[in-house]
């Protein structure tokens, strides 16, 4: 894993990409802000020439011509500040929209050991709550950031024209406010990452027993549960309530100080008055816009949280985008021919995790020929036809396709020729004809018949209300676990490859069922390299040749009559198989 992106120099470099892009936003935002913000801070110089008019008794009309500038530039302020609210948020929004997009499309690149060691509840978080942290940085927190500076800059600018002695005296306990919002930003933001953690592992709890709830009913586990997350909630609430202090703090902290300066402005500004030598309509003005001072300066702790909050959660998205796939398309890569069919493993190993567990594979299975592979749970068989399409990174010089190294093939016209039907199928919440046709998108309705005809489960999609329309419901919770297999064999035929994975796909049918499947596959495997993991002798045993794995080592191999006739292992689980059988017809 690449952890650069977390570094302080460009951990926002995956923003500010999209900021360049949105950069009409930002001037637009930028030019209205200073507009509202100007007119706002001109009212209490205004003001200042209305109480000058009273005090030399001005005419009416003067007056009332003043006072319409004041309502003008009110109106104004307030049509420049809803652009800016509208044209920041619209920015943000965009932003978003990009970002979640990149992290989707990085995720679906990252390679599946990357989701062995991560929990889905963690990766949601991180495209849910931690997203909209990032948002809120870049949307509000930029806008009131800038308003803020803005306000600073040009309300200073007439207190030192009004009075640059009251303005002195101001700076003093202005000064405390950039120094305590610093402190509590750092506090801030030690917090918003221990609560945006600990929210990927309420996420991750939600899911693992959402998805899990039949095994949790099953083992009537709902109280432990319960009990379980509300532990997570519970330490969840005491993080905010913890964060919740600091603001409790921070706000009350914050006005103390303004109270500071609006006192001391006060007292020194009073004597000013009192000696003559500043007027009460510049006083007025001065504390008028001292008063916009305030706010801003109350709103920067606000600011500073949004700022803490989302740097905590672009560190953990980073960390996301900065790991890198285990399997890229390198500058050899570029092999795209159409697949013959020919595997060879030369003395093949292969680790993982730091754990061997394929080891001195060798094999060559000529094209069209078909090879089943059985043996104990854990033996390797499933990791071993996983490297075919490189899900896994292997060593040059080990594993050749068409006699060219599995490394040269680009990748996808490696895995577009290469049909995986599985034990545990996944299935989308789509229905069962979008389900065969995942891997060819523009397949007709006819030719998806007829893959799911080869399946053998046209049968049961007859006997469905809306036939292959229906909608099989998240991972394919309305289908039956034979129903779901032979959804993903239709689908791995479909695709018409030039090598065919059966894993144990046929582990939740029946016998009488599995046989079917056989018979009309058959067809489907002429011509075709086929490779058919199974635990059922019957499975296998008319394949071309049959391998028998023990603890990631080929310890047999031959025909199924040669493999009865040697008495080994294989012969042993045909033996068992049989007898199993025998009794069940008892």
């Amino acid at each position: 894993m690449n952890n650069e992106a977390t570094t302080p120099t460009n951990i926002f470099s995956t923003v500010t990409k999209y900021l360049r892009v949105y950069r009409h936003y930002l001037i637009a935002c930028g030019i209205c802000i200073v507009l509202s913000n100007a007119l706002m801070l001109l009212i209490p110089y205004v003001t200042k020439i209305v109480f000058d008019l009273l005090e030399r008794q001005g005419t009416d009309k003067e007056r009332f011509n003043w006072v319409l500038i004041l309502v003008g530039l009110a109106v104004l302020s307030g049509i420049f500040r809803f652009l800016t609210r509208r044209t920041v948020i619209w920015m943000s929004r965009c932003v978003e929209y990009d970002l979640r997009g990149e992290i989707f499309a990085h995720l679906l690149r990252l390679s599946p050991s990357y989701y062995d060691k991560s929990r889905t509840g963690d990766i949601m978080a991180r495209m849910t709550n931690d997203l909209e942290a990032v948002r809120m940085m870049i949307g509000p927190g930029i806008m009131h950031f800038t308003s803020t500076v803005v306000t600073f800059v040009v309300a200073m600018s007439f207190m030192i024209y009004l009075s640059p002695r009251l303005t002195l005296y101001s700076l003093g306990p202005m000064i405390l406010f950039p120094l305590v919002a610093n402190r509590v930003g750092n506090m801030v933001h030690r917090r918003a990452m221990r609560i945006q953690d600990h929210f990927s592992a309420i996420t991750a709890s939600v899911q693992e027993n959402i998805t899990g709830i039949r095994v949790v009913k099953a083992y009537r586990q709902e109280e432990n549960e319960v009990e379980h997350f509300r532990g997570l909630s519970r330490k969840y609430f005491d993080l905010n309530m913890d964060m919740a202090r600091l603001y409790a703090a921070m706000v009350p902290l914050l006005f103390m100080l303004a109270s500071l300066l609006i006192l001391t402005a006060l007292y020194f500004g009073g004597l000013e008055v009192m000696s003559g030598s500043v007027p009460l309509g510049t006083l007025v003005a001065f504390f008028a816009y001292l008063s916009m001072l305030i706010w801003p300066a109350i709103a920067l702790g606000w600011v500073v949280s949004l700022y803490q909050r989302g740097k905590a959660s672009l560190e953990r998205i980073n960390k996301v985008l900065a790991t890198e796939p285990e399997i890229v398309n390198g500058a050899s890569g570029t092999y795209k021919e159409k697949m013959k069919g020919r595997i060879e493993f030369r003395d093949l190993n292969f680790q993982y995790n730091g754990t061997r567990v394929l080891h001195h594979i060798n094999l060559v299975i000529e094209p069209g020929r078909s090879v089943g592979l059985v043996g104990r749970t854990g033996s390797g068989k499933t990791t071993l036809v996983s490297l075919l399409a490189r899900l896994y990174p292997v060593e040059r010089g080990q594993l050749f396709i068409d006699g060219v190294d599995i490394n040269d093939w680009d990748i996808p016209t490696l895995r577009r020729q290469i049909g995986f039907a599985t034990q545990e199928p996944f299935l989308f919440s789509e229905s069962i004809a979008d389900n065969i046709r995942f891997g060819v998108g523009d397949a007709s309705d006819e030719i998806v018949r007829e893959a799911a005809a080869t399946a053998a489960l046209s049968k049961d999609v007859e006997n469905f209300t809306d036939g292959f329309e229906t909608v099989v419901g998240e991972r394919g919770i309305t289908l039956s676990g034979g129903q779901k297999q032979r959804t993903a064999i239709a689908r791995a035929i479909l695709t018409d490859p030039a090598v065919l994975v059966l894993d144990d796909a046929t582990s939740a049918v029946d016998t009488e069922t599995e046989d079917e499947i056989n018979r009309r596959i058959s067809d489907v495997l002429k011509g075709r390299t086929s490779i058919i993991i199974s635990h059922r002798v019957s499975s296998v045993k008319n394949t071309d040749l049959i391998l028998y794995l023990e603890d990631g080592r080929i310890v047999e191999q031959g025909s199924h009559e040669e493999l009865i006739v040697l008495g080994g292992r294989y012969h042993d689980l045909h033996r068992s198989q049989l007898l199993a059988a025998q009794l069940e017809s008892l």
